[in-house]
């Protein structure tokens, strides 16, 4: 399983990837592969999965769940590579399967809680249920990680209240560091779309930080 990372530092996509430079190029990459080298498929793996493990992690705050929507965007990757045309640059698509496959599952969950609280004949406090994030107890931990600790989990916590579109949005830009660009590439829309949502997600996590902020 990838190792997990929950915060980071943002950083460019493309500032990322010199990291892996020993690592072919993706268009290099992706051309072997389509001629039969499965080897190159394995690089491109090892060259994101780590990422792309992040990013479900951040988005569904689960790692079982992580790992498993990690390898179905591998498969999906797999399966749908031979069709991947150099319009968008390899990341900026691997990470709109990324985030449509997190989406997906958050709204399957939704649908999914929303059943049991029906058949349950539960409140609406049901749905909510797991969303959540306790504060990590910060007994014997010295003042300023502990003061960390605890705005770390409010903060994913707020997160985890935003919808689908918005979450995704904060986390890829103010998280993950991507430009307006790179988000709209991943996210199929315009650049105007992308700051739109990010002033809503930005105003949303306002609200329900309001009451930590000003304790």
């Amino acid at each position: 399983m990838p190792k997990q990372t929950v915060a980071a530092t943002p950083e460019s996509p493309a500032l990322a990837l010199g990291k892996h430079a020993k690592l072919r190029k993706d268009d290099v990459l992706i051309a072997a592969f389509k001629e039969g080298d499965h080897t190159a498929f394995q690089e491109l793996v090892l060259k994101y999965e780590q990422r792309v493990y992040n990013h479900c992690l951040r988005m569904v705050n689960d790692e079982v769940e992580s790992y498993d929507l990690t390898q179905e965007v591998f498969l999906k990757v797999f399966r749908k590579i031979k069709n991947y045309e150099h319009t968008y640059a390899f990341y900026t698509w691997l990470y709109r399967i990324t985030v449509n496959c997190c989406i997906d599952y958050l709204r399957r969950k939704k649908r999914h809680m929303q059943s049991v609280s029906l058949s349950a004949g539960g409140g609406s406090d049901a749905g909510d249920q797991g969303r959540e994030q306790e504060i990590p107890d910060t007994t014997f931990v010295p003042e300023d990680a502990a003061m960390n600790q605890e705005l770390d989990a409010v903060l994913h916590a707020a997160i985890g209240q935003l919808s689908e579109k918005l979450r995704s949005i904060i986390i890829l830009k103010e998280i993950e560091g991507f430009s307006y660009e790179e988000i709209a590439d991943v996210l199929g829309c315009s650049r105007g779309t992308v700051k739109s949502r990010l002033f809503r997600a930005r105003e949303r996590l306002k609200e329900l930080l309001a009451d930590y902020v000003n304790a």
